[in-house]
């Protein structure tokens, strides 16, 4: 059973909104840092004579050009820029955007377009001499007498023919230290593509054994479902009184923000529970200290995304669950009128419910239908 971890917040504050994103960092962790531990093996181990790392490699591909190639892989086929990036999301303040998943799905899709193609690490070209075709004495053979070898070029006739070189006289060609790799990392002949496993084709492609047990690409598609569960959690809606902010008039197309209004206010002939049963009054005070500390159930994307706008969270990866709101009196009394159940007398901070008025056009009724009846009996 896998372990599980506990996931990492990181706070967001746009604008009076705050929220605190949630995302599983350590598994991120555990995943990226095996990557880079695993391509942390260098020059000898890779078959070459280089002190450089796979992990190095890897990161300037495109731009270093490997042994015995005559041209580099162009840079906007190299998959360096997404490790500073997640690199980045290690740090303990780093917040995760919705631009970190679109440079994933670039580096994902430019990495699927790489594999078993010319770009592929695993079929880059190389020719190396047929050790029996050689000259022992002069290191001199035929054109037509070379092997291509796809993937990796230390192949046993590579090194074969190297030492004879070395071994000639007045050579300035050292003898090799580094013997010729697994053979899994080369492939001979024409049709030699799309098989090999060289140390730089794991790095980015790999699925299990070797040197690297999992590739960039795999890493990316893991970091991508990781973020796809992220969480924007203990979001606080920040309602302003006025200008460009959010207003009371937004916050009411929240279905679940009407939802508690249309349990507060009742229905227009019997007052909700935020309706004083003798005044008919809003209950101004509770009713603001009651929504301020209530949390809000979000339902479906579409919801989700329309709170991220509102926050202007846009820019944050994650979905909302719920929500709070930092709202004024006024705006909570703004509010319950746009219930329609509710209604603001006129110069007064004070919000009363519609069948008052209902109650005042009776007693008006009936006080002027005894008034006509006095009259009446005066006659």
């Amino acid at each position: 059973m896998p372990k599980k971890t506990k996931k990492s917040s990181r706070p967001i504050k746009e604008k009076g909104s705050s929220a605190t994103q949630e995302f599983d960092y350590d598994a991120f962790k555990v995943i990226f840092d095996k990557w880079k531990t695993d391509c942390g093996a260098g020059g000898s181990k890779l078959g070459l004579t280089s002190s450089a790392t796979l992990l190095e490699i890897v990161s300037a591909h495109g731009v270093v050009a490997r042994p015995y190639t005559k041209s580099p892989v162009s840079r906007d086929k190299g998959a360096g820029n997404i490790i500073e990036l997640m690199e980045e999301w290690e740090n303990d303040i780093a917040v995760l955007e919705t631009v970190d998943l679109i440079a994933l799905d670039e580096v994902i899709k430019k990495l699927e377009a790489m594999a078993d193609s010319d770009a592929d690490p695993r079929n880059i070209r190389f020719t190396v001499p047929i050790i029996s075709e050689v000259n022992p004495d002069t290191g001199d053979y035929d054109e037509d007498d070379v092997t291509a070898v796809y993937g990796h070029y230390r192949t046993p006739d590579y090194v074969a023919f190297r030492q004879i070189l070395a071994d000639l006289p007045n050579s300035k060609i050292n003898a090799e230290s580094i013997e010729a790799v697994d053979s899994s990392w080369y492939e001979e002949g024409t049709d030699g593509t799309n098989t090999a496993e060289p140390p730089m084709w794991q790095a980015l492609f790999s699925t299990g054994g070797g040197i690297v047990s999992l590739g960039l690409l795999g890493v990316c598609k893991k970091a991508k479902e990781l973020i796809k569960e992220t969480e924007i959690d203990n979001v606080v809606l920040k309602v302003h009184d006025s200008g460009e902010g959010l207003l009371a008039e937004d916050i009411y197309k929240l279905p679940a923000v009407k939802r508690w209004l249309a349990n507060m206010v009742g229905s227009n002939n019997s007052p909700g529970d935020g309706i004083n049963p003798k005044t008919l009054h809003w209950k101004d005070r509770p009713m603001h200290s009651q929504i301020s500390s209530e949390r809000f159930d979000v339902q479906g994307l579409a919801q989700s995304k329309f709170i991220k706008r509102a926050a202007n969270f846009d820019k944050y990866a994650g979905t909302i669950k719920t929500f709070q709101l930092d709202i004024s009196r006024r705006q909570v009394r703004k509010l319950a009128t746009l219930t329609g159940v509710c209604k603001k007398y006129q110069g007064r901070d004070v919000v009363y419910h519609i069948s008052k008025d209902a109650k005042k056009s009776k007693k008006s009724k009936k006080g002027k239908e005894v008034k006509k009846w006095m009259e009446v009996i005066g006659r």
